[in-house]
């Protein structure tokens, strides 16, 4: 994928470095235009090191061919990340008065803007006019996130995690639909069960398929909830994330959280069993034995309050897949469930199969877990648009 990347004067230019390292990592070829305000922040040769490629600062240069329109027939979208107040103005009053500019009113593929800023700036009408105006001519936002700002304060107009751009721009590329007035709660991770105050049982589930769900759906223009136990990995700083621990804990986050969703997609590995009796000291026998016993099936206990949303499991076995995939979703009154195996616990890639209503089966091939994700939504959002939920 060849990305033409904007950096523009904001302090979270330099964040644009690591976001340039990503994409090369991902083997896209990324080259750069800096204004003369991103100059204030980063520099030519940080870009032009982790690129690999030259970077363009000025629209009149004494080399072949028009650099605003050469850029253009290269690059496969236009990121301008992060995108200030002035250069969403520009963009919407078609003014061009310098490389980046320029190139915008010219550009013909997709266009993405990853605004930065304080959020007295963001909410400002007239800044907000101008989103919407662009929104509306087919060029794409990634929202920014809440939390920290320059000036110290917290609020919303904090640049993205440069993951989730890189998913946004995928989903853009992959053409994926949107999942807009759609409301996804999302659980993930894995449970624990105390043994002793320090010892736990536990499973090897890393988080990735929840966390995948959720970047897709906030990358789609979704509304999205997590619940989440504990992870391997950084979760999206984007959206409202609850963290338990015990599957009590879960379904007591569940509760609280069920009639907010259109859909629910049970993606966490929750434990199966727990010990009857937690010591309350940390055990030092030479032999350590502990009863256990199943813990409540929290899809099933969801379920007798679904009215009308949308249910989605999953089923991890080894054998018998299929028939107790099928059981599975009769008993818990599921409208999808994901089959897959073992394999898939702690692994980027998986081999799954999706069942849905009336027996109609899906068999996958092996994919990554954002493709399995966005294949999930697609099911979901027609589900959804059938239903008449949305």
């Amino acid at each position: 994928m060849n990305i033409l990347l904007g950096i523009t004067g904001s302090i979270a230019a330099y964040k644009a470095l690591e976001l340039i390292r990503l994409l090369r990592k991902q083997d896209s070829d990324v080259r750069v235009i800096l204004t003369q305000s991103g100059l204030n922040f980063v520099t030519p040769l940080s870009c032009q090191t982790l690129s690999g490629n030259e970077v363009y600062l000025d629209q009149f240069v004494l080399t072949k061919g028009i650099k605003h329109l050469t850029l253009g027939e290269w690059s496969d979208i236009l990121v301008v990340a992060p995108a200030t107040a002035n250069i969403i103005g520009k963009a919407a009053s078609g003014i061009g008065d310098d490389l980046l500019s320029t190139t915008l009113i010219s550009y013909q593929k997709p266009v993405l803007m990853v605004p930065a800023m304080d959020q007295g700036m963001w909410d400002n009408r007239i800044v907000q006019r101008n989103v919407r105006m662009l929104s509306e001519n087919g060029v794409y936002f990634l929202q920014p996130s809440i939390g920290m700002l320059a000036s110290g304060r917290i609020g919303r107009g904090r640049f993205p995690s440069v993951s989730m751009i890189a998913k946004k721009i995928k989903t853009i590329i992959e053409k994926q639909t949107g999942l807009h007035g759609m409301k996804f709660l999302v659980t993930g991770g894995r449970t624990e069960e105390d043994l002793d105050p320090v010892r736990v049982l536990t499973n090897r589930s890393t988080g990735l398929m929840g966390r995948e769900l959720l970047q897709a759906i906030y990358c789609r223009g979704g509304e999205a909830r997590g619940i989440f136990g504990e992870v391997a990995l950084p979760l999206p700083e984007e959206v409202d994330i609850t963290r338990v621990r015990t599957s009590d804990e879960m379904l007591s986050a569940l509760k609280d959280n069920f009639s907010w969703c259109d859909c629910l997609i049970m993606a966490a590995a929750v434990g199966d069993y727990r010990p009857k009796r937690r010591n309350t000291q940390k055990a030092h026998s030479a032999e350590h034995r502990a009863h256990l016993v199943k813990t409540e099936d929290l899809l099933k206990a969801i379920a007798k309050k679904k009215a009308g949303k949308m249910l989605v499991g999953f089923s991890l076995e080894d054998k018998d897949g299929l028939s107790r995939a099928r059981e599975k979703m009769k008993a818990k009154k599921l409208d999808l469930i994901v089959v897959n195996t073992s394999d898939a616990v702690g692994r980027d890639r998986i081999k799954a199969g999706i069942l849905r209503g009336e027996d109609k089966r899906i068999v996958l091939e092996e994919k990554t877990k954002w493709q399995l994700a966005n294949l999930i939504l697609d099911e979901c959002s027609a589900q959804l648009k059938v239903t008449g939920k949305k």
